[in-house]
């Protein structure tokens, strides 16, 4: 969609499924803070579930009891707890803001228009009250106590968790460019699999590193997501930037003159400052 188109058109919600269903009675715990920002609820089979959220930008709280969207022509009445919104005038004004106060310094890569790529309008339904968020992706969680240390779950996700990275997989092989060794971490799921995932968030493929970063996170990354139906596979450097889209899953051959690019200029760097 273009970003005119976006702004001329009308909100609507459209239901989305997922894979726990909140129970219909009871509220839910809003946790938002420098760890982790969560949702917590209690389930229809009296479990306890947590929703994080990929890129958060904005949450709020609303009591009602009424849908505060009109649904989406063909959209069925029946109950759905979780909705997105199309062509929210909300996500328009956050977009807004951000671009005219950040601009290029926009969550430290600059590339504020995710936001319109990326981004949903979420809402979610309780008891007499919704809950709205901006975020690139949800994902889902359950166990028998609430996820986290304290009783608002503050602490961050679990290994397993989409959103945690590959960190604490082995390396599953290695490269090298330009005279430099790298590291590669895969994800274990198949494609299917990691398809169906990306339909909530980001997944990540896999994750390079040269023998010599000592940062914390990957120099380069392959994640997979889904929005509004459609599939994109990001290469990204270690700032965030989508150094190249693409609609299929890339193997490690096709991203290759990425990062050999990348590790000449570094060597060429390496060089440079040996003779100094």
């Amino acid at each position: 969609m273009s970003i005119l188109n976006f702004i001329r058109s009308k909100q609507l919600a459209h239901n989305f499924e997922v894979p726990l269903e909140a129970d219909r009675v009871d509220s839910p715990i809003v946790q938002y803070g420098d760890v982790i920002n969560a949702l917590h609820f209690m389930t229809e089979d009296n479990h306890w579930g947590r929703i994080t959220f990929e890129r958060l930008d904005s949450i709020k709280a609303s009591r009602g009891e009424y849908a505060p969207y009109p649904l989406a022509p063909g959209e069925k009445e029946s109950f759905y707890w979780v909705q997105t919104i199309s062509n929210s005038r909300w996500l328009r004004e956050r977009y807004k803001y951000e671009k005219k106060y950040y601009g290029d310094s926009y969550g430290f890569n600059g590339d504020v228009d995710e936001m319109i790529r990326e981004f949903s309008h979420y809402v979610f339904h309780f008891h007499d009250q919704f809950i709205e968020v901006l975020a690139a992706g949800i994902w889902f969680e359950s166990a028998d106590s609430i996820l986290g240390e304290r009783y608002i779950g503050e602490r961050y996700p679990e290994q397993d968790h989409p959103l945690s990275g590959l960190h604490h997989l082995e390396t599953s092989e290695t490269f090298e460019g330009s005279g430099i060794i790298c590291y590669v971490r895969r994800n274990p799921l198949s494609e299917s699999e990691l398809e169906k995932r990306a339909q909530l968030c980001s997944q990540t493929i896999l994750e390079i590193k040269i023998e010599s970063d000592v940062g914390i996170g990957p120099d380069w990354t392959l994640t997979r997501r889904v929005h509004s139906g459609v599939g994109k596979t990001y290469l990204r450097s270690c700032f965030g930037n989508p150094e190249e889209i693409y609609a299929h899953i890339p193997t490690l051959i096709e991203i290759r003159p990425h990062i050999d690019r990348w590790l000449a200029e570094i060597s060429q760097r390496r060089k440079d400052r040996d003779k100094e």
